[in-house]
């Protein structure tokens, strides 16, 4: 990267990368988006394709059934929302899905790509702009993947990013998430059918930035039993507003197994890092807490500017407690994490809470 006069910056790229170009800080960022080129585009003839290529194209609504694939081309802007239910379904290109035309929460199916009970389902290479409500939504679905999505938000509050509800096995990688609420958030909104849990979900390879709530939030709005198998793990942080990690299970539901691995944030003095804490809230049905076990926070570093980056634990009460959590090489604006930090508050019903630097070799 080399700064060739005020106004010129020229870059090289030895693989494809996503790029945030910000002179103004967050006001106005360049960003930009060098992707792999793309292999087996589907053909527009194909009877199972819903093709639109170059051009600004307005359909409002996109409804994809098993076996069909929605393909935007480069140079391809669709201002449209989907839904698609079924199964093997594929969402791809290199075109924009825009719903900016839609005032907050007002667009025609809900979500900027809904998919709804569903199983193998591909969101691939896309750029998407300016939803209205929350944007991808894999709802009582499995074997999802979400790949080389770059998702570009901010105008309307409840934007989130990504919100798998009641599903399994969904893989979020090599994506950009720019969004005005959570990042990615993890719900467990209802109990119909016959595997409503959240689990084994992954995210990876990305880069994220919330404006002004959480990156990660696990645990509101959700009366599933289970929220687990959780993997967080490569990922860059550029910007966060309120607790980057935010585990606050309810209603008896049991959060575990959780990883959070090779983590690098970018802080910005903020106050809160991590919450691990069940708690009772206005979104919940059933009030009770839930429970938390065996989470990981391995190799997570903090660098910027000096904050307080709180990392903070308690259980509700001796039943809806937080147990069995490790914090392994984890350092906050160069000093290493232990519990002696005075950024570490933890409080009742909180057992089993380990810390450990690095291995010197």
């Amino acid at each position: 990267m080399n700064v060739e006069d005020e106004h010129t910056l020229s870059l090289a790229l030895e693989r494809p990368s996503k790029i945030s170009v910000e002179p103004e800080g967050k006001k106005g960022p360049l960003l930009l988006f060098a992707n792999p080129l793309e292999t087996n585009v589907p053909k527009e003839s194909d009877p199972n394709v819903v093709y639109f290529g170059p051009g600004v194209h307005k359909p409002e609504k996109i409804v994809l059934k098993s076996g069909q694939t929605l393909y935007l081309a480069g140079g391809a802007v669709v201002k449209a929302e989907v839904s698609a239910e079924g199964s093997n379904m594929r969402i791809l290109g290199r075109g924009i899905l825009d719903g900016s035309d839609w005032e907050w929460r007002k667009g025609p199916i809900g979500n900027l790509i809904a998919i709804r009970n569903s199983s193998d389902v591909e969101v691939n290479g896309v750029t998407l702009r300016g939803s209205s409500h929350w944007t991808i939504v894999p709802n009582h679905s499995r074997n999802v993947t979400i790949r080389n999505v770059k998702l570009c938000n901010s105008r309307v509050q409840n934007d989130d990013g990504i919100n798998p509800c009641n599903s399994q096995d969904v893989l979020i990688t090599d994506c950009f998430i720019r969004s005005d609420d959570d990042c990615v958030a993890l719900k467990g909104l209802d109990v119909r059918g016959t595997n409503h849990n959240v689990e084994r979900i992954t995210v990876e390879n990305s880069t994220l930035w919330c404006d002004r709530a959480r990156i990660f939030l696990l645990g509101h709005e959700s009366r599933a039993e289970f929220m687990r198998g959780v993997t967080l793990r490569n990922l860059d942080i550029i910007h966060f507003t309120m607790t980057a990690f935010l585990l606050e299970p309810g209603e008896d539901m049991r959060l575990e197994d959780i990883t959070a691995e090779n983590i690098r944030i970018h802080g910005e003095g903020q106050r809160e890092l991590i919450r691990l804490r069940p708690v009772v809230n206005q979104y919940m049905r059933k009030k009770v807490p839930g429970f938390i076990q065996s989470v990981q926070f391995r190799n997570v570093t903090v660098e910027g500017k000096p904050g307080e980056y709180l990392v903070q634990i308690q259980g509700a009460d001796a039943e809806h407690n937080v147990h069995n959590v490790d914090f392994e090489n984890v350092a906050i604006l160069g000093s290493p994490l232990t519990k002696e930090s005075g950024r570490v508050q933890i409080g009742q019903y909180a057992e089993d809470i380990r810390f450990q630097e690095a291995t010197q070799k």
